[in-house]
């Protein structure tokens, strides 16, 4: 007979995936990021606003990050970001400070990028994203994180 506090066993699988919707569910600030994916957050959610209002991004990224390099390499990863994603992707405003899934999901992206850790970005992606789209995605993340944190990429 089993302890009367014992959990039952539950592949570790599905262990794994109620713990990343647990950790999904709990909104994060975006104050608590890194500067580099604060910068991929707040650019992906220009880049929303942007595309809402028939506008191009990039002139907007360029000043605001002082470079059209990164500006344009932002741009490229919010597009293939929305064309390797299941669903659409969902941004807050800028003045939001918690973030939605998709843009933690982001912020995991880049956090691996910038460590050079394809596994753990992988990872990050795992039963979302097609594994096939990983490794343009790992690209791009690791390219515009390089220029928004002001490393060659």
């Amino acid at each position: 007979m089993p302890a009367p506090h014992a959990r039952p066993a539950v592949p570790l699988a599905q262990d794994n995936h109620a713990a990343i919707i647990a950790s999904l569910a709990r909104p994060q600030d975006v104050r608590a990021l890194s500067l580099t994916s604060l910068h991929t957050v707040m650019a992906m959610r220009l880049c929303a606003l942007f595309e809402r209002a028939g506008r191009d991004p990039v002139p907007d990224l360029a000043q605001r990050y002082r470079s059209v390099e990164a500006a344009g390499a932002m741009h490229a990863l919010a597009r293939k970001v929305i064309r390797a994603w299941p669903d659409p992707f969902l941004v807050n405003r800028p003045c939001q400070l918690l973030m939605t899934p998709d843009e933690m999901t982001l912020a995991a992206m880049t956090r691996h990028a910038i460590a050079g850790d394809r596994a753990g970005f992988d990872d990050a992606l795992a039963g979302f994203v097609r594994p096939e789209r990983h490794g343009p995605l790992f690209e791009a993340t690791q390219h515009a994180a390089a220029l928004l944190s002001g490393r060659s990429a």
